[in-house]
């Protein structure tokens, strides 16, 4: 009789201590749900872990607290949906407002990302000069390239450019084009995708002063230069290489914002999968019992 009333006490003992783990660890699913009503997210999913960490015997609760998380997560991603959806509108605006300035270039044949120009910048259209020139393409990455022209080629690897005492110094690039056409040299040197050294934002910043630039090439293996000459950039040429890094932060924006937007949907569409499967093991389980 006694051992009876033992494993009794013992039992309600455990029931009791169960009971217990079940009812602390729904203060804490309490306080998630609490603060997943007023939007405050963060702190829903620190209750949560809380019952994890503290209570992991608290299955019932545990289980709740699992659903209320895909809950919180689906806000958190509709949430981001609409913030990028508000940021993707302003930039798209500001991009339909200045996109009639620039020339754009696709051939649907042979490329995949069209390009954006200055026509007065266009190389056609200046065969006769050695000068700094830009291009934007359809993500906003820029491309700088340093056109030169002369009687001999000299092979330059990289540009140093000055207002004053301030400077900048391009990366080498080794994005080189040369040929000859009527006995004239010319070499295009480019610095792709914004791989230069912060130049642009350099002539964006300094438009309005005298820039000097200088075409230097390697002469030895320890990076040694050699210096072509300094020369000027014409104010057209400041003016449009502004112009066109002005474009490229306004479609880097716009197309971040969308691949943002496009990862939370990515996101969504799991969570809501996953619920959906859940709910689905759910109602099987009720139709076997």
């Amino acid at each position: 009789m006694k051992k009876v009333l033992v494993f009794l006490t013992i039992g309600v003992f455990i029931i009791s201590c169960g009971e217990n783990i079940e009812q602390k660890a729904g203060h804490h699913l309490d306080n998630a749900k609490e603060a997943f009503s007023i939007g405050n997210y963060n702190v829903a999913k620190q209750e949560i872990d809380s019952i994890r960490i503290l209570y992991p015997k608290a299955f019932e609760t545990r289980r709740q607290g699992i659903k209320l998380m895909q809950l919180i997560e689906e806000a958190e991603q509709l949430r981001i949906i609409e913030y990028e959806d508000s940021m993707i509108a302003g930039a798209q605006a500001a991009f339909d407002k200045i996109k009639a300035d620039y020339a754009f270039e696709k051939d649907e044949r042979y490329q995949d990302v069209g390009l954006y120009t200055i026509k007065s910048q266009a190389p056609q259209r200046n065969t006769d000069r050695t000068y700094i020139r830009a291009q934007v393409d359809e993500l906003g990455r820029m491309t700088l390239v340093s056109s030169y022209r002369g009687s001999s080629y000299i092979h330059h690897d990289w540009l140093k450019l000055s207002v004053g005492e301030f400077y900048v110094d391009t990366p080498e690039s080794k994005d080189r084009h040369e040929f000859t056409d009527l006995g004239i040299c010319y070499e295009r040197l480019s610095f792709i995708n914004g791989n230069d050294g912060g130049a642009a934002a350099f002539i964006s910043a300094n438009k309005d002063a005298d820039i000097t630039y200088t075409l230097y090439r390697k002469t030895g293996p320890e990076s040694s230069r050699a210096v072509y000459k300094n020369l000027k950039m014409t104010k057209d040429d400041r003016y449009a290489i502004a112009q066109l890094y002005d474009l490229s932060q306004v479609l880097l924006s716009l197309n971040e914002h969308k691949s943002l937007r496009d990862e939370a949907d990515r996101h969504l569409k799991f969570i809501r999968s996953k619920m959906k499967e859940e709910v689905s093991a759910e109602e099987a389980v009720q139709e076997d019992k």
